[in-house]
């Protein structure tokens, strides 16, 4: 990952795998890093927990679209 990438949100995989659809159709770059390992997630029954970052340059944009798609997460 490009070191000008930032943090935007943490969301269950089904949630971040959504959001990454959302962001690839607006074009904009993004990057999903799990949270836990996979042996955790398969040992544990933990729920899969992915990072989502964005280009800083993006990072207006992807806010925008992260609060139009979970608006109950939002202040």
């Amino acid at each position: 990952m490009d070191s000008d990438y930032v943090f935007l949100t943490e969301k269950e995989a089904m949630w971040a795998e959504m959001l990454m659809e959302a962001l690839q159709k607006a074009d904009i770059p993004a990057a999903s890093v799990p949270v836990y390992g996979a042996g955790l997630v398969m040992r544990a029954g933990v729920q899969e927990r992915l990072r989502i970052y964005v280009p800083l340059a993006n990072k207006p944009q992807a806010e925008e679209l992260l609060e139009e798609l979970f608006p109950e997460n939002q202040k």
